[in-house]
């Protein structure tokens, strides 16, 4: 019996959990709540069950990113793609889903006619439950208490994961591990590092919804009203970033040149480690870096000159891309998967997105962006559904199915004529497509990301130089991969602390040397547990 099985799953503990720990760094090593770790994943474990990779090469990249460590590029869809699946991977019964969107909800099926052709290709009925991403946690945590869950559900963020998973989803060790995944070749396709978000305790549970490099942080630009203005898309410093921010702010037009405080742009100008560095065996959070007071002295100086937008620390994540979209606020801090987003709703047919790498402070060079991490979530299948996994495990190998593919095309696209029109060869989603086809699949199963953006020309090319030239120097988070159920329990609490604390700081109603207190205080009431327990993981994964 493992550590996790000595202590039961109790809905007060799953109902009590936060909401911001992301599941890319709430695997692997796993912590036993008296102060061990499991042995069972140390790295050499993890190696003896960590499925087999196995790179699709059915299609040539236009631009190959894997010296880079960003993904492939394409500027054109194959005209006749492959046929990945040749039988239908359902079993005939209803797929119940249990996950997230970031999108309005679709139309019932009824109305809706991609996901009736999606029934189709898949051979079940596939009954979608989706919750946005802001209320997931709660609804998540419902669920688990009530014994709610789908037959395959997106794993929230909530106490006790590993317990969760061990009470709750199949064990899917001995149908992927090593070359057993092989009878599911597109998950195969998924990078191996991804696996460690499904691994707890020996075992695999999940399946992970890859990103990687395209979910790093970067300052987008809207490069055309830049040129407008005779601007470039660089910076050289922090004065010379203030000074663009100076130029493009405009209040007779009503223009403010940032969305939202560039917090992690600026700290990006610093050299601060992404969420952690290493000291020895020890881990040391970013929150206690020298550097904050700097910082906080150039986002003062932003707000209080007006170059940030007045409701930026008021509005929705969905405000930010509007004031970016249509031009109010020209520059915005967003992940590179965000720029197909941009292409679809920015205004303006001359409108172009161009990223500003972060420069070094003094102006000696190039900053470092944060790197993002390999997962965004993982995938289980209830243990109620354990007589299905076969089948279950072949829909999400079916959600799976690379670029290139007639699969591919039909998740993303939709159906030809109805949801997605060809520009020049390429497929470009219409109205009812955007509307139809947000199902969250991407969030029960996906790909490895391809930078592919038909909806202008030249902006595959155009993101891939972007990633060409921030990724490899970008920093990564020593501790991805690891769990601390402290962090799980008591960091989102922690974190909103000192987030409140940040936003006085940057508005001026407190002052900077505020901070000092709110970092010891973030240290004393978990903050130093949570880098405690993320070492010993560390530790034991070497």
């Amino acid at each position: 019996m493992s550590a996790y099985d000595a202590r039961p799953l109790t809905r007060r503990a799953v109902l009590a959990g936060g909401a911001a720990l992301s599941l890319a760094g709430a695997v692997g090593c796993s912590n036993n709540g008296r102060g061990g770790v499991s042995v069972q994943n140390d790295e050499a474990s993890r190696a003896k069950i960590r499925p087999a990779y196995v790179r699709y090469s059915g299609v040539e990249p236009d631009l190959a990113g894997a010296e880079y460590n960003i993904p492939d590029a394409f500027r054109r869809y194959p005209a006749t793609p492959v046929r990945a699946v040749t039988e239908p991977p359902g079993d005939g019964k209803p797929i119940q889903i249990t996950t997230v969107t970031n999108t309005p909800i679709p139309p019932k099926l009824e109305q809706n006619r991609f996901w009736q052709e999606l029934n189709k290709q898949v051979g079940s009925p596939v009954a979608v439950s989706l919750t946005s991403s802001v209320d997931y946690t709660q609804k998540f945590a419902t669920a688990v208490a009530g014994d709610r869950l789908g037959d395959i559900f997106m794993v929230g963020v909530v106490p006790q994961v590993p317990q969760l998973l061990s009470a709750k989803a199949a064990d899917l060790t001995p149908h992927l591990a090593g070359d057993n995944i092989k009878k599911y070749p597109f998950l195969a396709n998924l990078p191996e590092a991804c696996w460690n978000s499904g691994i707890f305790d020996g075992k695999i549970y999940g399946v992970p919804i890859p990103r990687g490099a395209i979910s790093s942080q970067v300052l987008y630009s809207r490069e055309d009203i830049l040129e407008t203005q005779g601007l470039k898309a660089e910076v050289k410093s922090a004065d010379d970033f203030v000074e663009l921010c100076k130029s493009l702010t405009n209040r007779t037009l009503n223009r403010f040149a940032l969305a939202t405080p560039p917090t992690q742009y600026v700290q990006n100008m610093f050299g601060m480690p992404n969420t952690w560095s290493k000291n020895g065996d020890a881990l040391v959070s970013y929150l206690e870096h020298e550097a904050h007071e700097e910082v906080f002295g150039i986002l003062q100086k932003l707000w209080k000159s007006g170059y940030i937008h007045p409701d930026a620390f008021s509005g929705q994540n969905l405000d930010m891309k509007t004031r970016f979209s249509n031009g109010s606020s020209p520059l915005v801090l967003d992940t590179f998967s965000g720029w197909v987003g941009y292409l679809q709703t920015m205004v303006g047919k001359d409108s172009r997105i161009a990223i500003i790498p972060p420069p070094k402070h003094d102006g000696s060079g190039q900053g470092q962006t944060w790197l993002g991490a390999p997962t965004t979530s993982i995938t289980a299948i209830s243990k109620k559904a354990e007589g299905r996994v076969e089948t279950l495990l072949s829909y999400l190998n079916y959600l799976a199915t690379p670029f290139g593919t007639q699969e591919y095309l039909f998740r993303k696209y939709g159906l030809p004529g109805v949801h997605h029109r060809l520009v020049d060869g390429n497929p470009v989603l219409n109205e009812k497509g955007f509307s139809e086809t947000q199902l969250g699949l991407q969030y029960q199963a996906d790909a490895p990301w391809t930078i592919f953006l038909p909806e202008k020309e030249g902006s595959s090319d155009a993101e891939f130089k972007a990633m060409k030239a921030v990724c490899p120097n970008a920093i990564a988070n020593p501790a991805t991969g690891l769990y601390s159920e402290t962090d799980v329990r008591k960091g989102p609490q922690l974190i909103a602390a000192v987030k409140e604390v940040t936003d006085d700081i940057i508005q001026g109603r407190k002052p900077v040397s505020a901070w000092a207190a709110a970092v010891k205080k973030w240290k004393s009431d978990g903050g130093d547990k949570i880098a405690e327990e993320l070492a010993q993981a560390l530790k034991m994964s070497r």
